[in-house]
C-alpha cells in the first residue's frame, strides 16, 4: 500500500502523458515504477496500454497478464487485454478476455466497442455492428464508432443505411475527411452522383493534395457520362500522384469512352509497363483493339489477362465475341457458353439447381421431350436466334419457346412451336431446358451451316392488306428507315454502344432520292421526336412518312415491311425482323462492328437478302450515308 501511495504522482503524471499521445515519457515512467515495484497494477495496465498502441502486441499482453495479478476484477484490463490477443490473431482467447471484462461490468462500453473489433477480424459482420450499437447507444457521439458501423453497413450492400451512418458522424465531426470520403463514395455507388460531388468537393476544399478524391470524382462524372470532366479530374489525380495505377486505370477508361482509343491504349500500355500481372490492364487494352477491329491483338490481350487471373469471365465472354468476329465459330460458340458465369448472368438465366434439367445436346435425350427454349438479351437477338427451333422439332423435341412479351405475337407462326410462353409467367413444364443463344454451340453450327432459310417469319395476310390499302397505290419505290436502335434503362453498360450505333436523323439529309419514298419505322420517344423536330423545322432532306404511333406491335412492324421494297437502318431488331421475312436490307454498320456481321463482309450468312454498309472509320457515318445514297440512286432506276 505504501508502494501506491509513492507511485501516485508518477501514476497521475504518466496518465496525463499519455492522454496527450506522449507514449514515450509515459512508458519510461511506467518502467521507473516496474523496476521498483514489479507488481504495480497501474503502471503494468499502462505499459500494456503504450506497448498496445505502439502495435507490441506480446508485450502488452505480458503486461495486462500482470495488471491483473493485483486487479483481476478490473474490467477495463480485461477489455484491453483482449485487443492484444486480438492483435496476436489469437481470437477465442480475445473473445474470453473480452467477456470476462463484460461479465464484471455489463455495461462497460469500451468492451463492446473492443468485441465489435475482434468480430470484425473474424470477418462476422452482424455480430460486429450489434455490439457497436450496444456501444453508441452509450456514448452516441462517438464519431469513429459510427464510422466503423457505416463501413460494415456498406460490406452488407445496406447502402442507404451506411450513408445516413456517415452523415451522422459527420453532424458530430464536420471535418471527418475520412466519413467525407466514404460517403462521397457510397453516394457515387447508390448513383446519387449530384450528392457525390457536393462531398468530393468540399473534400477540395478542405484538403486539395488528396489524389483520391480528385480520381473518385472522375470517376463520379464519368458515371454521369461527363467524360471530359472526368478526364479532366483523373489529370489533376494524375498531377498529385503520377504512378496512382487505379487513377490511369480510369484515364484509361475514360479516353475509350470519349473514343481516344489510341490514347487510351497509351494509359493502358503504361499500366502494363509498370506491373506486366495487371489482369485488368490486359483487359482493357485488349477492349480498346477490338473496337479498332485489331482482333488478334484483341485475343493476346484477352488471353493474357485470363492466364492471369482465370477467374477473369468478362475477358473470355469477349474473347469468345471476338473469335466470332474473325469467323472463329468452333471456339467462338464453346467460349460464349462464359456469358452464362457473368456477375450479372444471374438476373438473366436459371440458378444452378436447374442444371440436372439442362440440355447438353444430347439428340438422343430429347426425343419426344418437352424442351424449353428460353430468349435472352434483346429483342434482335430472339429473333435472329429463334430459326434453330425448327431444328429441335426435326430432332423431335417438343419445343416450347419463352420469349419476350412484345415478340409474342410475330413468333406465333414460327415453324416448329409446340408452344409459345411469355417470359413474364411462370414457367411451363418441360423435361429439359437450354438457352436460346446457346443453340450455335449445341448444335455445332459453323459459318457454312448456318440455318438461313428465309422466309422463317411471316407476316399476318389481314395485316399485310390493311396495310396496302393504307399506303394507297404505289407511285414510288418504299423504303424504311430506322435511324436509332431501343433505349434500354436497365443496362447501363449498352448505352455508349448505343450512341455509337444510332445515326442522327439530320446526318441522312442527303437520302433525298427521286423515285424513293421514304417510311419510317422508327420507334422510341427521343428518334420519333427527332422526325416531328425536324419537320417542323421545316426539313428539306426526304420527305419520310411516319408510321410510328401506328406501329403497336411486331406484327404490324412485319405487315408494314412486307408493303416495302427495302429496308435501311442501324444495327437494331427491325431489321432482324425484315431479313427472317425475308425482305431486302441495307444495313448502316458502325466501325466497330457487332461479332454477327463479322470484320469484312458486306453480306451476311444469317440472312441472305442483307446488304452491309460499314464505317471505313471510327465514328464517321459520312461515308456510309454516301454509299448508301449512290446504292439508293442505282435502285430507284431498277
Amino acid at each position: 500500500m505504501k508502494n501506491n501511495e509513492l507511485n501516485l504522482p508518477l501514476i497521475e503524471k504518466a496518465t496525463h502523458l499519455l492522454q496527450k499521445g506522449d507514449q514515450e515519457q509515459a512508458l519510461d515512467i511506467c518502467k521507473k515504477i516496474l523496476n521498483k515495484d514489479p507488481e504495480s497494477f497501474e503502471a503494468n495496465h499502462i505499459a500494456g496500454i503504450v506497448s498496445l498502441q505502439k502495435g507490441f502486441f506480446e508485450v502488452a499482453l505480458d503486461f495486462f497478464d500482470k495488471a491483473l495479478v493485483e486487479g483481476g476484477t478490473h474490467a477495463v484490463v480485461w477489455s484491453n487485454r483482449s485487443l492484444a490477443l486480438s492483435g496476436l490473431k489469437r481470437f477465442d482467447e480475445a473473445m474470453s478476455s473480452v467477456n470476462k471484462s463484460l461479465k464484471l461490468d455489463p455495461n462497460f462500453a469500451d468492451a463492446f466497442y473492443n468485441k465489435a473489433v475482434i468480430f470484425i477480424k473474424l470477418d462476422c459482420i452482424n455480430e460486429a455492428i450489434d455490439n457497436l450499437n450496444k456501444f453508441i447507444n452509450q456514448k452516441p457521439n462517438h464519431a469513429l464508432a459510427i464510422f466503423l458501423k457505416a463501413d460494415l453497413l456498406r460490406k452488407l450492400e445496406k447502402n442507404d443505411l451506411a450513408i445516413d451512418a456517415l452523415k451522422e458522424a459527420l453532424r458530430i465531426k464536420p471535418n471527418y475527411l475520412e466519413a467525407m470520403f466514404n460517403l462521397g463514395q457510397l453516394l457515387s455507388d447508390s448513383e446519387r452522383y449530384e450528392e457525390s460531388i457536393l462531398y468530393f468537393d468540399k473534400l477540395i476544399e478542405l484538403n486539395p493534395k488528396i489524389p483520391e478524391v480528385f480520381s473518385n470524382k472522375g470517376v463520379t462524372l464519368e458515371r454521369m457520362g461527363k467524360f471530359q470532366d472526368a478526364k479532366k479530374y483523373f489529370e489533376e489525380a494524375l498531377k498529385l500522384q503520377p504512378d496512382h495505377k487505379l487513377t490511369i486505370q480510369n484515364y484509361g477508361i475514360v479516353f475509350e469512352k470519349l473514343g481516344q482509343l489510341e490514347n487510351a491504349i497509351t494509359q493502358h500500355n503504361k499500366l502494363i509497363s509498370m506491373d506486366k500481372s495487371d489482369a485488368v490492364a490486359y483487359f482493357n487494352r485488349a477492349c480498346c483493339y477490338e473496337r479498332l477491329q485489331k482482333l488478334d491483338q484483341a485475343i493476346e490481350d484477352y488471353s493474357r489477362s485470363i492466364e492471369l487471373d482465370p477467374n477473369k469471365t468478362d475477358a473470355q465472354w469477349n474473347r469468345s465475341l471476338t473469335l466470332l468476329c474473325k469467323g472463329d465459330y468452333e471456339k467462338g460458340w464453346f467460349e460464349y457458353e462464359k456469358r452464362l458465369r457473368l456477375g450479372q448472368a444471374k438476373n438473366f438465366y436459371l440458378p444452378s439447381s436447374y442444371d440436372q434439367f439442362k440440355w447438353n445436346g444430347d439428340k438422343e435425350l430429347i426425343l419426344g421431350k418437352r424442351l424449353m427454349v428460353r430468349a435472352e438479351q434483346g429483342l434482335g437477338d430472339t429473333i435472329q436466334f429463334c430459326r434453330y427451333v425448327k431444328q429441335l422439332s426435326q430432332l423431335g423435341a417438343i419445343v416450347i419457346l419463352r420469349v419476350q412479351k412484345p415478340l409474342m405475337n410475330i413468333l406465333r407462326c414460327l415453324e416448329g412451336v409446340s408452344e409459345l410462353s411469355n417470359e413474364e409467367g411462370s414457367y411451363p413444364e418441360f423435361d429439359y431446358y437450354c438457352n436460346l443463344m446457346s443453340l450455335p454451340f449445341l448444335l455445332r453450327t459453323s459459318i457454312h451451316s448456318i440455318p438461313n432459310e428465309i422466309p422463317y417469319l411471316k407476316a399476318d395476310v389481314d395485316k399485310v392488306k390493311v396495310w396496302a390499302d393504307r399506303l394507297g397505290p404505289k407511285v414510288n419505290k418504299r423504303v424504311g428507315l430506322v435511324w436509332s436502335g431501343g433505349f434500354r434503362p436497365d443496362r447501363p453498360d449498352l448505352w455508349l454502344l448505343n450512341r455509337r450505333r444510332n445515326i442522327e436523323l439530320i446526318q441522312l439529309f442527303g437520302l433525298k432520292t427521286e423515285g424513293i419514298e421514304f417510311h419510317s419505322l422508327q420507334k422510341g420517344e427521343l428518334p420519333e421526336a427527332e422526325l416531328v423536330v425536324q419537320h417542323l423545322q421545316n426539313w428539306d432532306g426526304p420527305k419520310i412518312i411516319n408510321h410510328a404511333y401506328q406501329l403497336t406491335d411486331f406484327t404490324e412492324t412485319a405487315a408494314l415491311i412486307e408493303n416495302l421494297d427495302l429496308l435501311i437502318s442501324v444495327d437494331t431488331s427491325t431489321p432482324h425482323l425484315a431479313g427472317a421475312l425475308g425482305k431486302p436490307v441495307w444495313l448502316m454498320n458502325r466501325f466497330d462492328t457487332c461479332w454477327r456481321w463479322f470484320l469484312h463482309r458486306s453480306d451476311s450468312p444469317w440472312y441472305p437478302t442483307f446488304r452491309i454498309f460499314r464505317q471505313k472509320s471510327y465514328d464517321d457515318w459520312i461515308p456510309v450515308i454516301e454509299e448508301v445514297k449512290t446504292a439508293l440512286d442505282e435502285f430507284a432506276k431498277t
